[in-house]
């Protein structure tokens, strides 16, 4: 959805529509949205800026962090983003950022892609690690079994070169 911020006046302008998952290309493995993404919100012009408020809900399915099993999870965010017209910052050569333009971007043209702000919050919303249970085993690292499924028992038989001959030693103490 594109919005003319041109014809954006004082009051807010609200937005609201959905989006098929295949339309967000997030361009990540490990991570799919499924089904319809639903972005709600609004657009409050202010002198030199535009601050866009809303919300996005919908399904994404994730791999997990340790055995690589898919999992699905409900996704719903918030985001606040602000929005300066061109040349609001100054030019490349006479600008200092202070802490608070960090959170600001630049519009170059007289159009918001709000679908383009959907794929990008939920971009940087992503976690870090997820799980599918607290107590996953992960992988194993010999044979790449998942450990949740199958108790390989590569650990018990294999013996790290490093360690063999203190093995040895111990053996021979015996």
């Amino acid at each position: 959805m594109i919005i003319d911020i041109s014809t954006i006046d004082d009051t807010a302008l609200p937005f609201e529509f959905s989006q098929e998952s295949a339309d967000i290309d997030l361009d990540s493995p490990g991570v799919a949205l499924v089904g319809q993404v639903l972005v709600v919100g609004g657009i409050t012009k202010y002198i030199e800026r535009f601050a866009v408020e809303g919300t996005i809900t919908g399904e994404w399915e994730l791999d997990c962090s340790r055995c690589l099993q898919p999992l699905s999870r409900p996704l719903s965010l918030t985001f606040n983003v602000d929005y300066v017209t061109e040349g609001a910052l100054g030019t490349a050569s006479e600008v200092e950022l202070k802490p608070e333009d960090l959170d600001v971007d630049e519009l170059l043209e007289s159009e918001l892609d709000l679908t383009q702000l959907a794929r990008e919050q939920i971009l940087l919303n992503l976690p870090e690690q997820i799980y599918c249970r607290e107590d996953c085993k992960g992988l194993c690292e010999k044979c790449g079994e998942n450990r949740n499924l199958l108790d390989c028992k590569c650990e018990q038989t294999e013996i790290d070169p490093r360690w063999a001959a203190l093995k040895n030693l111990k053996d021979n103490l015996n």
